[in-house]
C-alpha cells in the first residue's frame, strides 16, 4: 500500500434544483464526498502501474459511481477527470530506479546480441581463412598493414616472406 495524492476535477450541473435542495443539505458537499468515495473505489481495485498508465479508466469508474448517486439528488455530472497522481518522494525515487534497471537490462540484452553477432562473424571469417589460403594471406597482409602504421622506419632482411613468417606463425 502506498499513500497517493490524487487531484480530481469535476463539472456538474443542477438537473433539478428543488430536488437537490430537498435531497441534501449541502449538494456540493455531497458531490465532494461522492467524488472521494468513487475515487477510492476506483483506485483501491488497481495496482500502482495500472493507475499511472490509464487515468481514463479511473475517470470512467468515478463517473459511473457519480451518475448512479446523483440522479437521485437532482445533480448531473458533466465530466470528471483525474488531473494529477502525485507519488511520495521515496516512491518517485524507487520508480526511477526501477525504470533505470529496466533500461540497463535492455541495453545488456542488446550488447550481448551484438557480441554474439561479432563472434559469429569472426567464426565465419576463420572458417573462410581455414579453407582458402588466399583469404589467409590477405588477412596476414591486413594485419601487417595495421602494424606498420605505427612504425616509423622498418628494415626488412630476407624479404617479405621472412617478415611475415617472423611476425605471424600459424600452426595447423
Amino acid at each position: 500500500k502506498v499513500a497517493l495524492r490524487i487531484n480530481v476535477t469535476a463539472t456538474y450541473q443542477y438537473a433539478d434544483a428543488a430536488k437537490a435542495v430537498r435531497a441534501a443539505k449541502d449538494p456540493l458537499d455531497q458531490l465532494y464526498k461522492e467524488i472521494q468515495f468513487g475515487l477510492r473505489a476506483a483506485v483501491g481495485t488497481r495496482k500502482l502501474d495500472a493507475l499511472l498508465e490509464d487515468k481514463t479508466a479511473i475517470d470512467h469508474d468515478i463517473a459511473e459511481h457519480l451518475g448512479a448517486r446523483f440522479a437521485d439528488i437532482g445533480l448531473s455530472v458533466i465530466n470528471v477527470g483525474v488531473k494529477d497522481i502525485i507519488l511520495p518522494g521515496d516512491m518517485k525515487e524507487l520508480l526511477g530506479k526501477v525504470v533505470e534497471a529496466e533500461k540497463a537490462a535492455q541495453a545488456n540484452v542488446i550488447r550481448r546480441r551484438e557480441e554474439t553477432n561479432a563472434t559469429r562473424s569472426l567464426l565465419n571469417t576463420a572458417k573462410v581463412m581455414e579453407s582458402t589460403t588466399v583469404a589467409l594471406r590477405l588477412k596476414e597482409l591486413e594485419t601487417l598493414e595495421k602494424i606498420t602504421e605505427n612504425v616509423g622506419d622498418l628494415s626488412v632482411v630476407g624479404g617479405l616472406d621472412a617478415l611475415l613468417n617472423g611476425l605471424v606463425t600459424i600452426k595447423s
